[in-house]
């Protein structure tokens, strides 16, 4: 009887961590992984011997300064890269060995992105914005209509179904963006700087969309630059030069540490 009263205290532990996640499957998985961009006068090594891991239910932020590899990073994870060297592997799966085809079907599927400059597409409305990724999958019009309205409703906007991007604000353009991003049920969401375009005050609302998010069972992985960001996710990376430097989780995870429990 105490042993499981002690397992369910643990359990009940890592689901405190801050959101760290350290419960769910691996999604993530990356082996000494390097890339190397060459021209016919340089070769830079934008990422070198990175070891990382993701779990399932984890809100990952990656930070550093400019030209440490951040975007770099998320784009391997979201397949729109790939490595010079090493070993991805996500939910298990190797992606090396996925061609260009099961490539774009993954990422249609499992992978929701959050861009800084927020790639609406101009002469479409809202709603269709939010419909054109599920398009792709041959989803039944109903069923499309159904998580369009669901996810416009979730990030609260759903009285623009017919507005374009341009009649919108920066801050209501990125509302869209999160949308056509959880609109397909993604295994992750990857943000690349979804802040960067944003005054602090709208910057502050986005983050707090994604925050709920994650407070709902999303896994995020976000590209910031601005500590304040950072401090959302209960888990930083801190890259410099192409290598990870530093690997921490929220304060929240260390004093559950620091009182016993185990973080993974």
């Amino acid at each position: 009887m105490s042993e499981v009263k002690e397992a369910t205290r643990q359990q009940e532990a890592q689901a405190l961590a801050a959101g760290n996640g350290s419960g769910g499957r691996e999604l993530v998985r990356m082996t000494d992984l390097s890339k190397v961009f060459l021209t016919e006068e340089v070769e830079t090594h934008a990422l070198a011997s990175i070891h990382l891991e993701v779990r399932e239910g984890e809100f990952l932020a990656i930070a550093g300064p400019s030209g440490c590899g951040k975007t770099t990073l998320l784009s391997i994870i979201g397949l729109l890269d790939s490595p010079t060297a090493g070993e991805y592997r996500l939910a298990d799966v190797p992606v090396q060995d996925l061609s260009p085809s099961q490539r774009a079907q993954i990422r249609n599927r499992e992978i929701g992105f959050i861009f800084q400059a927020f790639n609406l597409i101009g002469d479409l409305t809202v709603y269709e914005n939010v419909e054109l990724p599920l398009t792709y999958r041959k989803m039944a019009a109903p069923e499309r209509k159904r998580r369009v309205h669901e996810a416009l409703e979730r990030v609260g906007m759903s009285h623009r179904t017919r507005h374009y991007p341009s009649q919108l604000s920066g801050g209501q353009q990125q509302r869209v963006a999160v949308a056509r991003a959880i609109g397909g049920s993604p295994s992750v969401i990857l943000a690349d700087e979804p802040t960067g375009n944003l005054d602090s005050v709208n910057g502050e609302a986005v983050m707090d969309l994604l925050r709920e998010l994650h407070a709902d069972g999303a896994t995020i992985c976000m590209v910031t630059h601005d500590p304040r960001y950072a401090q959302y996710a209960g888990r930083t990376l801190h890259l410099f030069d192409g290598r990870i430097v530093g690997d921490e989780r929220s304060d929240a995870a260390h004093e559950l540490e620091e009182a016993g429990f185990e973080v993974d």
